[in-house]
């Protein structure tokens, strides 16, 4: 249908059916969200839920790499400092994990990172 491009009236159909969301249903959503998304020029990033949620998940990334390459504390202040999370601020978390060779020195960067910038 022109509403639901790509989305065949079986399985409408099937994913109306179900009491949870079927792997198979969950993959036709994705589909067609991505067509409307490209048809539109917009993307999950433009939806405040599911941005707020793919920022979530990654600083619980974050996190979880800085509590393997330093320690569980690291990673719980680490936490702390990248809240409110936005996309430059996550990245240079990233860099200074693989870059820093000590939780401490981690830290101080983002939160010297977060001092310039207010």
């Amino acid at each position: 249908s022109r509403a639901f491009p790509g989305w065949t009236a079986e399985e409408i159909h099937a994913g109306l059916n179900e009491w949870t969301l079927s792997e198979q249903t969950n993959a036709v959503l994705e589909r067609v969200g991505t067509v409307l998304g490209e048809r539109e020029g917009t993307g999950p990033d433009n939806d405040p839920l599911l941005r707020s949620q793919r920022r979530r998940g990654r600083v619980e990334e974050l996190c979880r790499l800085a509590a393997r390459k330093f320690d569980e504390d690291t990673a719980r202040q680490l936490a702390a400092l990248l809240e409110p999370a936005d996309a430059d601020r996550l990245a240079r978390a990233g860099s200074g994990i693989i870059e820093c060779q000590t939780g401490p020195e981690l830290l101080e960067r983002v939160a010297g990172q977060n001092a310039r910038r207010g």
